[in-house]
């Protein structure tokens, strides 16, 4: 598995609703984000295209005011200045000043760069070029006049009215220097509703705000839409996985959509399938078992009435063996669907248990397992299925112990002993029906065990797995999901 496989899983949310959810979720987002966006670009290009319109005339009508004040003689212009300060503050405010006036110029954009390209490009149409015209853009605030150290906003209220119109919003003034003989002529203009000037920022507070009330709304509606749907689904999850462990799942009611609804109607039918076959398995064995008795019975009797007795012996040893692989096989049958409900299991007390019984025959068995070990299972075949690992131990080991634990989202069983192990390939038959370590099955050991133990794990969800011990001996690990 790659590292990236491995960062998906563990980042990748579990289940159907999460997920879909999430996809839904970032789709929407990313949807609004750029959807976002492309609203952004036309606005600064309908901007950028007023912008240039506004420019260009304030441009056109700033270099003829100039040109006018140009061709004024010096001892006119201050008089035709007063005369037009006195009607009122205008969109223009226009002096001579005896010096460059240095100002606090706003921070630029892109805007600003493009407004002052286009006011010279009209204002060089009306004076011609010039290599000394100076533009500055600066906030109303931050507007000084006449000596440079007057700012407009100090000025009493008696000359206000004689001043430039402060603007209603944040727009910044186009402030033009220019000089004229050992004078400046200084103009100061407001930009209609300039504040592109000085930057804005697009994804502000309010609009991210909205973008994540809207994808929380869709979001929510989402995921109730997808519970909706995956309800059924979840139900029959629960339900096959109880078919998979051998409980009888309940009829499922057909609902949802077409789909959903036509795959509960097949999970009914293949449960009831299911259900009667193993019904008719255990009717085909137990009839088997009865009608096996008398053929048997009746071949060893006349075994017993042979008078060659190596014959006779070796006859009654067949059938003694062949009456052991039967009931093996009906003992296996029987206990691999063992019909019980299921419960919480401790399982500390129920290794206990099968501890004790070991400990009978005066071999050496210990346990060290953890208290709160518990799983939803049944008692008799879990007892089974451990009875055979730790006979399975003491007869090939002569000792065992057992250990458990929980591990993340799943209990581990360790069945330890001391034999001499098993190679790679008999760990792997070990699990075949009549498959034996010695070749010699008895009445009480046909080679069934380990193959009832990995069904009755099996039936729990779980799982057999065999590993060597360090120091010799054999390793059985049978985990359970929680």
């Amino acid at each position: 598995m790659t590292l990236l496989s491995t960062l998906r899983d563990r980042l990748l949310p579990k289940t159907v609703v999460s997920r879909m959810a999430a996809v839904l979720f970032l789709g929407i987002l990313v949807a609004q984000v750029f959807g976002t966006l492309i609203w952004i670009e036309q606005l600064k290009t309908s901007e950028r295209n007023r912008l240039i319109e506004v420019s260009q005339n304030m441009g056109s009508r700033i270099g003829q005011t100039i040109d006018f004040f140009g061709q004024l003689p010096d001892k006119y212009r201050h008089i035709v200045l007063d005369q037009l300060r006195d009607m009122g503050g205008t969109r223009f405010f226009v002096s001579v000043n005896k010096q460059f006036i240095e100002l606090n110029q706003i921070v630029e954009s892109e805007f600003a760069e493009l407004v002052r390209d286009n006011l010279k490009a009209s204002m060089f149409a009306q004076l011609g070029a010039h290599d000394t015209l100076d533009i500055q853009f600066v906030q109303f605030n931050d507007l000084k006049i006449l000596s440079g150290t007057n700012r407009m906003v100090d000025l009493p209220p008696k000359w206000k009215r004689f001043a430039l119109l402060e603007p209603k919003d944040s727009s910044p003034v186009a402030v033009v220097q220019l000089p004229a003989g050992d004078e400046w002529i200084y103009l100061a203009a407001v930009i209609p509703e300039g504040s592109l000037l000085m930057g804005i920022p697009w994804f502000t507070t309010e609009r991210l705000i909205s973008i994540g009330l809207v994808s929380l709304t869709v979001l929510i509606l989402t995921v109730l839409l997808i519970r909706w749907i995956v309800m059924p689904l979840k139900l029959l999850a629960q339900q096959a996985e109880a078919l998979g462990k051998g409980r009888t799942p309940r009829f499922l009611i057909e609902q949802g959509s077409t789909e959903m609804a036509a795959t509960i109607r097949a999970f009914n039918a293949m449960a009831t399938r299911i259900n009667k076959f193993i019904a008719d398995r255990d009717s085909l064995f137990a009839s088997i078992s009865h009608d096996l008795k008398t053929p048997l019975t009746r071949a060893r009797l006349r075994a017993e009435m042979i008078k060659d007795e190596s014959k006779r012996n070796a006859l009654i040893g067949d059938l003694d063996n062949l009456e052991a692989m039967v009931k093996g096989s009906l003992q296996m049958m029987k206990e691999g669907a063992i019909h019980e409900n299921t419960e919480t299991v401790d399982l500390r007390r129920l290794l206990l248990n099968c501890i004790n019984k070991a400990k009978v025959v005066g071999l050496p068995a210990s346990l060290n397992v953890s208290q709160d070990l518990r799983l939803e299972g049944r008692p008799m075949a879990l007892d089974r299925l451990f009875t055979n690992l730790i006979d399975n131990a003491l007869s090939y080991g002569n000792e065992v112990e057992v250990r458990g634990e929980k591990s993340g989202d799943e209990i581990r069983i360790y069945v330890m002993d001391r034999g001499e192990g098993l190679s790679d390939e008999q760990k792997e038959r070990v699990f075949e029906p009549y498959y034996r370590i010695d070749k010699e099955s008895t009445k009480a050991h046909v080679g069934l065990g380990m193959s009832i133990a990995r069904s009755l794990a099996n039936l729990h969800g779980g799982d057999l797995d065999l590993t060597d011990r360090p120091g010799g001996g054999l390793v059985v690990e049978v985990h359970f999901p929680l």
